[in-house]
């Protein structure tokens, strides 16, 4: 092999081990500084931009970004955010090949396109100040606006604020973020101005709040409620009772027979879906009305200090009855056996051609409820109509029974076939409630009539056997009736949010009452509750046991404990409360309320919030939006990270530099200007090339030389 070649091939071997190698050769690149002008950096860059070597490429930037002529150019036009990657993008099409980062750190990590050096200088003490409105406040709500405090070093500061709630001053000092809440009751468009000053400067923030809603009520029989709730800005409607139930809250004052047939059930299921009931003692309401026989399991209040009453039911069972009428009697029997309290006492007398005792008076506990039940349900019709014997009956019965009100309540949809005249007699004598039914137009409603006038009770007419369960419990309410107390009773108010900062005055009537297990008590005179509030299913339910048209007249702060009232009992069905977390570079949204299915619109995308419990949606954003369910449509302020957010820029900046290959620099260095190295990998392979090109054609030569 020729020495030549030789030499060639031997080069090519060192120029592959130098590339493998990979030696790099220090050069000074095309250097661009990013210099960092927002509002929290921009006076510690001032003060470094001297010190900058000269013959850089020099971007500002903060939410916008500008090329500079020199390091000691200024630009205050710039925006109030810090938009470091915009800056990066605009470095990059430079076609620079260093980036050095002069700035504060105050923004969430960028990754660097380019390799990065950076350097940090502390942010300007400040005390920013931001507003949030409630998002979703109603007409009349006591509302809070809150008042958000962020400074990235310790600083003092005199806040004040200013608004419908009148005007607070006070001195504040905050490290990180300081949060603060403004509240007034919200009857109209208002407006919130807060203003931060300190040593460091000034800052303020204003925000108006709008009326997201209005609370509807549906009050039934209580015009006296009704006015104080229209006084609180809720939308009252004064009935009819219709279903479905759409109001917000459901206010009753009517008896349980003033409302159509099938209302507790409607109310019973209202609330156990999350709507709220209040019941009041007017003179046909709560108690009054028989609720507490009716929604047993719903009334956080039931009556106490009451005399149990006594009747007697005399029921035709005759040949007549057979059919509809008696199985529509006797379930109008067992709806007054449901009724009936255990002080009470219930009998049954039956009669046809002759008569029978079915069950003598008895309490209603439990256990004679279920026997009243089963004996009921064994009647059988047959035979002529005789009604002496089982009234006589009846009366005798009574005589023994130890409660102060007694009556009877005859049933018949015939003519009788015995003298009238000792039946009225007996009645007249008696001592008693005598009230009668007549049933069907067959039915002698004249004598019927005249033994309930002569008996001293009430005279029914039902034109069908459908409307027994109603009359029959008419007449139980009135037997079974309970009365109020008038007087003067001194109030004791329990703590609770609801009661805080009210003085309470005596009341002039009052309906002695217990609180359930199951309910709070807020307002008691005594041993005796005057108002109960407790959970049913996924709605509450109050119970106030006085007359508000004759109590709390001159007192001039009902109203407003009224409607505090009234929103705490439909928070749950109104559907919405918003709350609102700082978590990580955003922020937790979290709706609780009867949500179908709730989402985020931000930035024109939709986020679904997930179901995290029971009427409880959570999602994750990092910017404001706008919360969608079905038609409503509710804007967020959210409390995102700002400008003024603290953080550790320091950290965040040497992050961002040991990702890209670069350091942290000190003030020190930028005598040294940054240097490029230049990879020398390539060069070494490209020569590497070529030898081994020139080795082989100059081989190629010399073996061509030597074949003759």
């Amino acid at each position: 092999m020729p020495r030549g070649v030789l030499l060639l091939r031997v080069s090519v071997i060192l120029l592959l081990l130098l590339a493998f190698l990979d030696p790099r050769l220090p050069l000074r690149g095309r250097v661009a500084y990013l210099l960092d002008f927002s509002p929290s950096a921009r006076e510690g860059v001032f003060a470094l931009a001297p010190r900058l070597p000269k013959g850089g490429v020099y971007l500002a930037f903060a939410g916008e970004v500008a090329r500079l002529p020199s390091p000691l150019a200024r630009r205050l036009d710039l925006g109030e955010g810090t938009d470091v990657r915009r800056a990066l993008e605009a470095a990059l099409r430079l076609g620079v090949d260093q980036v050095v980062l002069v700035s504060d750190g105050l923004f969430p990590p960028v990754p660097s396109p380019l390799p990065l050096d950076a350097l940090y200088v502390p942010p300007k003490p400040f005390v920013a100040v931001s507003l949030l409105p409630p998002p979703f406040p109603l007409l009349g709500e006591t509302v809070g606006v809150r008042v958000v405090l962020e400074a990235p070093v310790p600083a003092a500061a005199r806040l004040l604020v200013e608004g419908p709630g009148g005007a607070w001053e006070r001195e504040v000092r905050v490290e990180g973020v300081r949060v603060l809440t403004y509240t007034f009751p919200l009857w109209e468009r208002a407006e919130v101005r807060a203003e931060a000053e300190g040593s460091w400067g000034r800052s303020e923030a204003r925000v108006g709040v709008v009326p997201a809603d209005q609370a509807r009520a549906l009050v039934l029989g209580d015009p006296a409620l009704a006015r104080r709730l229209r006084a609180q800005g809720f939308q009252v409607s004064e009935g009819p009772f219709r279903l479905p139930l759409e109001a917000d809250l459901v206010a009753v004052g009517l008896g349980v027979l003033d409302l159509p047939e099938g209302a507790p059930e409607a109310l019973r299921d209202y609330l156990r879906r999350g709507g709220g009931l209040l019941f009041t003692a007017t003179p046909r309401g709560l108690f009054f009305g028989g609720w507490d026989r009716a929604l047993p399991d719903e009334l956080p209040l039931k009556p106490v200090g009451r005399q149990g009453a006594a009747l007697v039911l005399v029921l035709d069972t005759s040949g007549s009855m057979e059919g509809e009428k008696l199985a529509l009697a006797v379930a109008a029997a067992l709806e007054l056996v449901k009724s009936a309290a255990p002080e009470d006492y219930l009998g049954v007398v039956v009669f046809a051609s002759g008569h029978r005792v079915l069950f003598p008076p008895r309490p209603m506990t439990d256990r004679a409820k279920k026997e009243a039940e089963s004996l009921l349900l064994s009647l059988r019709a047959g035979g002529g109509t005789v009604l002496g014997g089982a009234f006589r009956e009846a009366v005798r019965l009574l005589e023994g029974v130890p409660v102060g009100r007694k009556g009877v309540l005859v049933l018949t949809d015939g003519l009788l076939s015995d003298p009238k005249e000792p039946i009225l007699a007996l009645a007249e004598r008696a001592g008693l409630e005598v009230s009668a039914i007549a049933l069907g137009a067959d039915a002698d409603a004249p004598f019927l009539e005249d033994l309930a006038t002569r008996g001293g009770g009430r005279f029914y007419r039902a034109a069908t056997a459908r409307e027994l369960p109603r009359l029959f419990l008419r007449e139980g309410q009135e037997v079974f009736g309970k009365g109020a107390v008038e007087g003067r009773f001194p109030l004791e108010a329990l703590p609770h949010p609801l009661t805080e900062g009210f003085a309470f005055p005596p009341l002039s009537v009052l309906l002695p009452a217990r609180a359930e297990p199951w309910a709070e008590v807020l307002l008691k005179s005594g041993e005796r509750v005057v108002l109960a509030v407790g959970e049913r299913g996924e709605g509450r339910v109050a119970a106030l046991a006085t007359d508000l048209s004759r109590s709390w007249r001159d007192f001039e702060e009902a109203s407003a404990f009224l409607g505090g009232l009234a929103r705490y009992l439909m928070g749950v069905g109104r559907v919405l409360a918003l709350h609102t977390y700082p978590e990580g570079e955003g922020v937790r949204v979290v709706a609780l309320g009867r949500l179908e299915a709730p989402r985020l619109l931000v930035e024109g995308m939709e986020v679904p919030m997930v179901p995290t419990g029971a009427l409880r949606f959570e999602a994750h954003v990092e910017a404001p939006g706008v919360l969608l369910d079905g038609k409503r449509r509710i804007p967020l302020a959210l409390p995102l990270p700002g400008e003024w957010t603290p953080r550790d820029g320091e950290a965040t900046l040497r992050a961002m530099a040991e990702a890209s290959g670069g350091r942290l620099l000190g003030a020190e260095d930028l005598a040294l200007p940054p240097k490029r190295p230049l990879p020398l990998r390539p060069y070494l392979l490209l020569a590497a090339l070529l030898l081994f090109l020139l080795e082989r054609v100059w081989e190629a030569r010399v073996s061509r030389a030597t074949l003759p």
